[in-house]
């Protein structure tokens, strides 16, 4: 009788100590950085014995919310219980949870940019003659040209130049060529007498930037497209860094209720048969 109650424990400790072999296994066969056995051993200690306690845990977690939930004596509560704790809890932990956190993550590290106004200019602008992904040529009421780099060089933004015969410029890119689309709304002040776009590829995503003179002579831009790259991956990353450390820990909880379970049953079957 003592060794069917000391099944479930038996069971748990063995297992224990097959997960814990296998996340210092892991770690030794993965660390392709290390060259000799010595440095492989020493990853496999560092890093993979924080991971096998951390999973023995999470192990025996889960083996103690199934002894929890069997301690429940009404049926339709100890169900209840259940599909809270091994459905709601984990799709909140790996999907709301983590969506809700790259959702405000990438709202704060990328935020709606909209329409920036450039420096004033030594005199009122009256129109864009040439643009490209990060500068702009315009002329002045006077017909002076005034060139702009303004990703970079806000400060010192505005210098003469020599008139334009092309009006796309190809900065970084080669692939920039002008568009005749509109932007989704205009510059917040004045209106607008001189309208210009570009768009070009950048690693794949498409970007739009627009360069807009209004009535008081000053020049506005709105970069579209441009952090799409930068926020995918940021949200790939972080997607992946909160879901799957999410998805291995309640794998391993699952695990230990399973064990947990079977051992029971296993130990109340060699009960009734003695």
């Amino acid at each position: 009788m003592k060794n069917n109650r000391r099944l479930p424990l038996l069971s748990l400790a063995i297992v224990s100590i097959l997960v814990c072999l296998g996340a210092v296994i892991a770690v030794f066969l993965l660390s392709v950085d290390a060259t000799t056995v010595a440095e492989k051993m020493q990853s496999a200690l560092t890093l993979g014995l924080p991971f096998a306690v951390v999973f023995t845990i999470a192990l025996w977690l889960g083996a103690g919310i199934d002894h929890l939930l069997a301690r429940i004596q009404n049926k339709s509560t100890r169900i209840m219980a259940s599909i809270a704790t091994y459905v709601i809890a984990p799709f909140t932990l790996c999907i709301a949870l983590p969506a809700l956190a790259i959702f405000l993550f990438t709202g704060a590290l990328f935020p709606e940019k909209g329409w920036q106004e450039l420096p004033p200019l030594p005199e009122p602008a009256q129109e864009v003659v040439a643009a490209g992904d990060s500068s702009v040529y315009v002329q002045a009421r006077s017909g002076q040209t005034y060139y702009c780099w303004w990703q970079s060089a806000l400060e010192d933004c505005w210098q003469n130049a020599e008139p334009r015969s092309e009006f796309v410029i190809q900065n970084s890119l080669g692939d920039v060529t002008e568009t005749q689309e509109t932007p989704d709304s205009n510059p917040p002040r004045g209106s607008v007498v001189d309208l210009r776009g570009i768009h070009y590829f950048d690693t794949g995503i498409e970007v739009r930037v627009f360069y807009a003179v209004q009535n008081d002579g000053s020049v506005w831009v709105l970069e579209s497209g441009a952090d799409d790259y930068e926020t995918g991956f940021a949200t790939g990353l972080f997607a992946t860094i909160a879901f799957i450390p999410a998805v291995s820990g309640l794998l391993i909880i699952y695990l230990g209720a399973g064990i947990s379970a079977l051992a029971r049953r296993a130990a109340r079957s060699s009960a009734s048969e003695a």
